[in-house]
């Protein structure tokens, strides 16, 4: 890490290894936390909000789930404005309660640089708290260079 003239922490994002964790983080995902992404994505569902039935347990969109941990590697790595999310893959295999501990990890997996451009690669982890897997994948992220 190196710092700019204004104390801001700043990422060498040239010297990350592959193979480093990037940032573990643990959340709650409550349901202002849920709330809040269905309003992000405009999602004005015609019938109650799915995580609200009274047949079903109470279940946060899986989206939501990627959402939450892409948070803690923007905020880790301190991605800067300009920066571009051009894709993820996402395998959920287990439901999300709302009100649920996720303990979520990202582990860099590629980081090259193509002209003006670094691409980074890293690959997600999603755990609830019995320690069980809900959610694995990768997210790109491309940033001026």
């Amino acid at each position: 890490m190196t710092s700019q003239n204004h104390g801001t922490p700043t990422i060498d994002y040239a010297a990350l290894a592959i193979g480093q964790e990037v940032s573990r983080q643990s959340y709650v995902l409550d349901k202002k936390s849920v709330d809040l992404y269905m309003e992000a994505v405009q999602d004005n569902s015609s019938m109650d909000t799915p995580y609200e039935s009274a047949d079903l347990p109470n279940l946060a969109p899986p989206m939501s789930v990627a959402a939450l941990s892409l948070r803690g590697v923007v905020n880790d790595l301190k991605i800067p404005g300009g920066t571009l999310h051009v894709g993820q893959e996402m395998t959920y295999t287990k439901p999300v309660e709302v009100g649920e501990q996720l303990d979520c990890v990202a582990v860099l997996t590629s980081n090259n640089v193509r002209g003006d451009w670094r691409f980074m690669v890293v690959d997600l982890q999603v755990s609830n708290s019995a320690g069980k897997i809900v959610m694995g994948g990768k997210s790109t992220i491309m940033l001026p260079a």
